[in-house]
């Protein structure tokens, strides 16, 4: 009973969770705090009555609670007992069911065992009996044939396919007992005899069957007689007429000369020998002729797999005479003939021809992954579970299916047959698409025939990488045996090799051939000074000429005029151009392209780097350097005008290494890689090249800088005592300056054109800057070499106006700058004696040192007369 009902509380007070005894006891005592409020004085003792109550009430609730807990208590140890005893009497049955299941799979395991066994030894005897029955019906035909009797197997050939495969086995397994056994006797001499002859005329019969019914298009005769023959002798002789009277073979093309043939289409090849056509393509014979095979071996496969029990031997029998005796033999022909006219020809037959050949390979490996394989796995299958076909005749023609579609798949549509002296087997049941295919395969009549149509086509889904088929391998070893002979020991790298050799040999030619006549000429021309000198020929005579002296060189007469064309021809054909390297490059090129198309995959890399180490090799030693040679040989000798084409020389040899490690990023590195030791050498060299072609250039340029100003030192030294104190008459100075400063402004014009054509902007501010730094450096030295008239002053002033605007067209402020001081230092002497002090002292000259400018002043005409310079002097 629950004791908050005593109290008239409800039920639960006491358990619920928010119990509080103050509010317990202000419940109970309620009524009395009620009376004691309406009472003055307070009595206490009805509050102890109540409680004296509710402490009875509460002692005799905890009472029976208490009983109640011990009832609990022991009830649950009761039923805990009584679990306990029941879970233990559990444990203990399901101890014995485990138990009676482990004899009783013992007992199973036995009597399975022992069922094996029994099985095992029905299956013996089975066999026993089997091979007694068939020993037994061996020894029976061979005593009938023994006695000439085949009226039995007769019989057997005249009821139909089957009997025909078992007359096959039987001829099959006497002839093995009689090459095995040897008998010697002459009662088995006869048996013998017989067996041969009547083999013998089987075979034939059955050959004779196979091709009436292949001349007819008859597939399923076809199929009977290929069966029959493969039961009699593994196939050999059937596969054997199917190939020799395949029309692919016998056509009329086929049997021409292959001389003849090679002959007429190698002459479509145009420009095979010259390194400065392109590529042709590939022979176009050829081309047909893998075409042709490509459609050949399309359509055979529907027939292919139809006739024969193991078609895929058929297939590799079939492509092997197509390489080993048409395409190698027209090979060997089209190659032979360009190898007589050239190595390039050559490799660029062989390289077109190996590229064609492994288009036609990699066709029939697609074809053969995504159809020929998935068909026959499907049918070892069946053959290995027992659910073999009679033959492939129930197959539905998906073969043919899948060779129309991966034809039509292909981006160029194989070229029409060749005139051939047969017709193809044409399959009537030719499906033109995958809904019709599927209509077929509705129409299987069984089940591995359907399994094997919907492995053809699942396997020839567009676009889908079948993987490898049971083809792959052969066609590999059919293609490298092809131009294993042209390829293998290094056979074609010695052959590019020494292409290139003789290509870079052909592209310098004309190059090495004018350096030598202008060295020629240089020692000449030599020779010849020499001998004037010794004469005493005077110089004004050699340098006008003469029709003598012309004709002792020339030893013809009147020929100066050609003679300076051919001149100027060769030294344009001595300098370096970007046109040659371009050359160079664009046949280093053609040659990576077959080396990477020829060579292994392992040896590809290596034959790049051989190739491009002979480029280097050649690009460097026997082009670009021998001619910066002879440009810092031509610089040596400071007597002659130094020639401004050099800039363009320069210029030229920097285009060149660009083009260089232009052609290193995109044709050499994708084929090499950049993590292998040989891309590691490959880089070594090639910037070993560009480096010491960098620091030929920088020698080159500084001597050309020293040799232009040294060349316009020349020029200032022409400058005549009497040039700054002219006549009064002679208004030419006056108006265009003296001739050595209007030699050299319209030199530095023709620096700065040829540095602006052939440089860029960092390194023609460089050059410029030195020759304008040295002009100036001369020019301050040389005009305190000459006395100055009044008159002279103003000629002077026009120089440096002349110079100045030479300098300004080189746009570089700083020199700029350096001019604008020359010019007020040439206002020196034309300001009058009395304003030469504020000159002087108050405008810009006055930064410069006194003693420079004293030089300037004492080069005045007045400086012993005017006192005023007198005193700037003291």
């Amino acid at each position: 009973m629950d004791p908050s009902r005593a109290f008239g509380l409800s039920e639960g007070y006491f358990a619920q969770a928010g119990f509080s005894a103050d509010e317990f006891i202000e419940q109970i005592s309620q009524v009395d705090l009620e009376f004691a409020k309406k009472n003055a004085v307070f009595e206490p003792k009805p509050f102890v009555r109540t409680f004296e109550r509710a402490l009875e009430k509460l002692t005799a609730a905890q009472g029976e609670l208490g009983a109640n807990i011990a009832q609990l208590e022991r009830s649950t140890k009761a039923y805990s007992e009584d679990h306990r005893k029941k879970m233990a009497r559990l444990k203990q049955t399901f101890s014995t069911v485990g138990s009676s299941f482990e004899r009783l799979e013992t007992q199973i395991s036995e009597v399975g065992s022992n069922t094996i066994r029994i099985g095992e030894q029905l299956d013996t005897v089975a066999k026993e009996k089997d091979r007694a029955e068939a020993i037994k019906e061996l020894v029976e035909f061979y005593a009938e044939l023994n006695e000439g009797n085949t009226a039995r197997l007769d019989e057997l050939l005249e009821g139909g396919s089957e009997g025909m495969v078992k007359v096959a086995h039987t001829l099959r397994r006497l002839n093995t007992i009689v090459v095995d056994n040897q008998y010697s006797a002459p009662t088995d001499s006869a048996a013998k005899r017989q067996i041969e002859i009547y083999s013998e005329n089987f075979e034939k019969n059955m050959l004779e069957s196979f091709e009436a019914a292949y001349r007819d298009n008859d597939v399923h005769n076809m199929s009977v007689a290929a069966r029959t023959l493969d039961a009699f002798n593994g196939g050999v002789s059937v596969v054997k007429a199917y190939i020799n009277q395949h029309p692919f073979f016998v056509s009329s093309m086929i049997n021409q000369s292959q001389d003849s043939i090679a002959e007429a289409s190698y002459q479509s090849m145009e420009g095979v020998s010259d390194i400065a056509h392109a590529p042709p393509p590939p022979d176009r014979w050829l081309a047909q002729l893998y075409a042709d095979t490509r459609e050949m071996m399309f359509k055979d496969w529907a027939v292919v797999s139809k006739v024969f029990p193991r078609p895929i031997d058929v297939m590799q029998q079939l492509l092997k005479r197509v390489f080993e005796q048409t395409i190698q033999g027209y090979l060997e022909t089209l190659l032979g003939r360009a190898d007589r006219q050239s190595k390039l020809a050559f490799l660029r037959v062989l390289s077109s021809s190996h590229a064609e050949t492994r288009k036609l390979v990699e066709d029939l490996q697609r074809f053969d992954a995504e159809t020929v394989t998935p068909a026959v796995m499907v049918l070892e299958t069946a053959r290995r579970s027992g659910n073999m076909p009679q033959g492939l005749l129930d197959m539905p023609d998906i073969s043919q299916t899948s060779s129309a579609q991966f034809s039509r798949s292909r981006s160029k549509k194989p070229a029409a047959a060749r005139g051939r002296g047969g017709e193809a087997i044409d399959d009537d049941d030719d499906v033109d698409d995958e809904a019709a295919a599927r209509d077929r395969l509705g129409e299987a009549r069984s089940g591995v025939s359907s399994a094997v149509a919907i492995a053809a086509l699942i396997g020839r889904s567009e676009g889908e990488n079948a993987g490898v088929g049971l083809l792959n391998g052969f066609l590999n070893r059919c293609c490298d045996d092809l131009f294993e002979s042209y390829i293998a020991g290094g056979n074609y790298i010695k052959v590019e090799q020494q292409h290139l050799k003789d290509a870079f040999r052909q592209i310098l030619a004309p190059f090495a051939r004018s350096r030598v006549e202008r060295q020629s000429t240089t020692r000449g021309n030599a020779l010849l000074g020499m001998f004037s000198s010794v004469t005493g020929g005077g110089a004004g005579q050699g340098a006008s000429g003469s029709p003598g002296a012309g004709n002792g060189l020339s030893g013809t007469g009147g020929g100066n005029a050609g003679h300076a064309g051919g001149q100027a021809a060769a030294e344009s054909e001595a300098s370096i151009t970007a046109a040659a390297a371009r050359t160079l490059l664009q046949v280093h090129a053609e040659a990576i392209a077959r080396a990477v198309g020829l060579e292994s995959d392992s040896a590809s890399a290596g034959a790049v780097a051989n190739l491009t180490s002979l480029l280097l090799l050649t690009l460097g030693d026997d082009y670009v350097f021998p001619a910066l040679e002879d440009i810092i040989e031509g610089l040596q000798d400071l007597r002659q005008e130094p020639d401004l084409r050099i800039f363009g020389a320069l210029r030229t040899a920097n285009v060149i290494m660009r083009l260089v490690q232009t052609h290193f990023q995109r044709a050499l590195v994708p084929f090499v890689g950049t993590g292998s030791y040989i891309y590691r050498d490959m880089v070594g060299e090639k910037n070993q090249l560009m480096s010491r072609v960098e620091i030929s250039l920088n020698l080159i340029s500084n001597k050309l800088v020293g040799a232009c100003t040294q060349w316009l030192a020349g020029i200032l030294g022409r400058q005549r005592k009497n040039d700054f104190r002219p006549a009064d008459d002679d208004f030419t100075a006056f108006e265009m300056g003296t001739q050595p400063c209007r030699q050299c402004t319209d030199y530095l014009y023709r620096i700065r054109q040829a540095c602006q054509q052939s440089m860029g902007t960092e390194n023609q501010e460089r050059v410029l800057a030195d020759i304008g730094n040295s002009l100036y450096r001369m020019l301050m030295d040389h005009f305190r070499k000459y006395v100055v008239s009044v008159a002279g002053g103003l000629v002077l002033v026009k120089d440096v106006s002349k110079y100045r605007e030479a300098i300004a067209s080189f746009a570089l402020p700083a020199l700029v700058d350096k001019f604008a001081i020359l010019q007020d230092i040439s206002n020196i002497f034309v300001v009058q004696p009395a304003a030469l002090k504020s000159l002087l002292d108050e405008g810009p000259l006055a930064r410069l040192d006194r003693a420079t400018l004293q030089g300037f002043v004492q080069m005045r005409e007045d400086g012993k007369t005017s006192s005023a310079v007198r005193q700037f002097l003291s």
